[in-house]
């Protein structure tokens, strides 16, 4: 595990991610993550903008048939 260090730019707060974990992650500049705590540990979750769409797009049909799905749900 590498050691980084917490700076503080302006209001917000950044870090490093070491160039091994970016190359070993496929990771690039400007891609885009989550961020959140589980067990009191940062948690850092790489996006997947085409997941992302495939779900926005979901939630779309979801919306616009709803009635339509509940309707074969009941039958």
């Amino acid at each position: 595990m590498a050691q980084v260090i917490l700076r503080k730019v302006g209001s917000s707060f950044v870090t490093t991610i070491p160039a091994e974990l970016v190359q070993e992650m496929h990771l690039q500049e400007g891609q885009k993550f989550e961020i959140g705590k589980e067990n009191g540990r940062l948690v850092l979750v790489p996006t997947n903008a085409e997941f992302d769409a495939a779900m926005e797009a979901h939630r779309l049909v979801l919306n616009q048939y709803r009635s339509a799905f509940q309707r074969l749900a009941d039958a």
